[in-house]
């Protein structure tokens, strides 16, 4: 219950924007309110008398804040109108006389509901508009005059035409009050959304214990859905299987189980709904979020690489659109080096922003079905505590690889920096196969691997779980089945990250990584695969005048790469082999330095196991790290003969 009393005192701190439409962000709904998605916009003028009505296409603005009941809001079946927006079937008084189906008894319950708000002390100008109109029983025949709604030869209204994709006799309708107080739009009007909330504060049933918030309030047992977008069905509080085994053998009833107040309910459902649609990760049915509790504060997103973590964040020191990419015409610069530089700087301005008695929590939601949604993760910390969490994942699960930076995506460019991979990203270099141009998975699997990898990001000292690492290796061991790209900037790459985590964890850096594993074999085999596969590549491949491969194959180390790390010893030769027709490409120099690194190479594993055994993940930093610095040493060389 602590994620909803957390997210009910969220809705607190941001409770004046309730229904307030900014910079086309999502809104907060008020309580007592939810949305739906209408097809339909009728006018009409104070008295109630109808001036027209339009369609409306697909898009955001079909989304419209609607005042609901506890049962209306839940509703699947019965009756149970909105008491202001809803349904034709629920609206129209005339909707039997042109459809053939008997529903005026949907039509009766929406009228004496909406009638009872009208008498009541919290009436409102626009609702009494609404009702006159309504209580003419003319809706459809004005909706077909204006050409809104198609009847068929019989006068009949059918299905066959559609609006949105939804038959004419299935549409929802808002409504406009011309003359009445600002907005005319009623899904707009304040006034409008605190009148209904204090009518239907009289309407809630007894009071009895919140088990959430410890406080004597109106329960409810109808809770809210559309938490994740507003077609969402899933419920993440739900007791209507009297006959089943919900609680039944426990407790003789269901607010015995779980009693949560209808004011709370509503806070965090509403809370919790904005949060996922302002700042959340949604995606293989999961939502993610991360939030400060107690004052309008934006964090780092931990779902996203460490560089676009803090591009959503708009008080951010650093301007994503404005990357300087250029090269000195006199110096070499390093973009990436320059670039983490800046970054650093604009990290360090936002950590001191952070107060000590800061609140964020963070919560994980996943689809247990199609009607119900499970908190799989959730956290609470100080804001100090999570940001040192975060920078102690980024400083630690890092590699360098390419990455698109910017806030707008038209802006987007793409640099090689040190960086942390996202978690899906984690996800995708373990699981995922390649298909057209990029990695993909089961959603599934994905969901559920993104959120074991959540306590290693918010809590410090918990280590990557080494299955998925090994799963990240042998994706890794298999280049051949992917593009040279893909291989190496969301595999390879993103487990090397993932090995250093763990690595590092232990008080070991990653930057002494060869000299202080000179004896173990895993490591030593991947350096000796790095220098075969280097070798080839300096004597096969032809460059151009930019310094650009001409030809690309494969190399006998990507080749047997499988089976290389299955039997290391026996594949090794192999490779070497197949290398003898290519050294002699080599120029003196190359082959003098090659034979220098696998002699060293091969002194260490004499001893430490030139066997057949197969190689741990370790292997692949080992490779990786190998191959920077024999590129390294050769660019240093090349650059002194140029000099020359």
């Amino acid at each position: 219950m602590a994620w909803l009393k957390t997210l009910a005192e969220t809705y607190d701190v941001y409770e004046d924007l309730a229904g307030i439409e900014k910079n086309n962000q999502a809104v907060l709904l008020p309580i007592s309110h939810s949305t739906f998605n209408a097809q339909i916009e009728v006018t009409i003028d104070q008295d109630g008398i109808f001036q027209n009505a339009r369609k409306l296409d697909k898009g955001k603005d079909v989304v419209t804040i609607i005042p609901v009941t506890e049962d209306s809001a839940a509703r699947s079946s019965g009756i149970a109108p909105h008491p202001l927006c809803d349904k034709l079937c629920y609206i129209a008084g005339d909707y039997t006389k042109y459809t053939g189906d008997c529903k005026e008894k949907y039509y009766e319950a929406y009228m004496e509901q909406l009638r009872d708000w009208v008498e009541s002390e919290y009436t409102h100008p626009t609702i009494q508009a609404v009702y006159q109109y309504l209580n003419q029983k003319s809706l459809i025949r004005d909706l077909t005059v204006s050409k809104v709604l198609d009847l068929d030869h019989d006068g009949k209204l059918t299905d066959h035409e559609k609006i949105q994709g939804i038959g004419q006799t299935g549409v929802s309708v808002r409504f406009r009050v011309l003359g009445s107080s600002m907005p005319q739009e009623v899904w707009k009007n304040q006034e409008l959304y605190k009148n209904y909330n204090k009518y239907y504060m009289q309407k809630t049933g007894g009071k009895k214990l919140c088990y959430a918030s410890g406080m004597i309030e109106p329960c409810s047992d109808k809770h809210p859905a559309k938490i994740r977008n507003s077609g969402d069905k899933a419920k993440l509080i739900s007791g209507n299987d009297e006959s089943g085994f919900t609680y039944r053998g426990r407790f003789t009833t269901k607010e015995q189980a779980a009693a949560v107040g209808y004011y709370t309910s509503q806070k965090a459902h509403n809370a919790l709904r904005w949060l996922i649609q302002k700042q959340g990760y949604t995606r293989d049915n999961s939502a993610i979020v991360c939030w400060m509790v107690n004052r309008d504060m934006q964090v780092p997103d931990m779902m996203k690489d460490s560089i676009n973590a803090y591009g959503d964040i708009e008080d951010f020191d650093f301007d994503f659109d404005k990357i300087d990419t250029e090269i000195s015409s006199t110096q070499k610069h390093d973009t990436g080096k320059y670039f983490a530089e800046q970054f650093n700087n604009a990290i360090n301005g936002y950590t001191g922003k952070i107060k000590i008695d800061d609140k964020i929590a963070v919560i994980a939601l996943d689809a247990a079905t199609t009607g119900r949604l499970s908190v799989v993760y959730y956290d609470e910390m100080g804001g100090r505590q999570y940001v040192d969490a975060i920078l102690q994942w980024q400083q630690h699960c890092k590699w360098r690889r390419s990455v698109k930076v910017g806030r707008a995506e038209e802006n987007r460019k793409r640099i090689t920096c040190e960086c942390t991979p996202a978690p899906r990203d984690m996800a995708l270099a373990a699981f995922g196969v390649q298909r057209s141009e990029w990695l993909d998975a089961d959603e599934k699997l994905l969901r559920a691997t993104v959120n074991r990898l959540l306590p290693c990001i918010t809590q410090r000292g918990i280590r990557i779980p080494t299955d998925i690492i090994r799963a990240a290796a042998r994706r890794a061991s298999m280049p051949q089945t992917m593009n040279d790209f893909v291989w190496y900037n969301d595999v390879l790459c993103v487990v090397c990250a993932m090995i250093r985590f763990n690595y590092e964890q232990g008080g070991k850096r990653m930057e002494k990584f060869l000299s202080d594993n000179v004896n173990d074999r895993s490591v030593l085999f991947g350096r000796l695969l790095a220098v075969y596969d280097y070798m080839e590549q300096r004597a096969m491949f032809e460059y151009d005048d930019n310094g650009k491969v001409k030809d690309r194959r494969t190399t006998n180390a990507k080749r047997y790469w499988n089976a290389y790390s299955s039997r290391p010893a026996r594949t090794s030769k192999t490779i070497r082999q197949n290398l003898i027709a290519y050294e002699r490409k080599l120029k003196e120099y190359e082959q003098r330095k090659f034979e220098e690194w696998t002699s060293e190479i091969m002194t260490h594993l004499a001893g430490n196991g030139f066997d057949n055994s197969a190689l741990s993940e370790m292997y692949l930093p080992g490779y990786y790290q190998q191959m920077e610095y024999m590129k390294k040493a050769f660019y240093k060389k090349e650059e002194q003969e140029s000099e020359n």
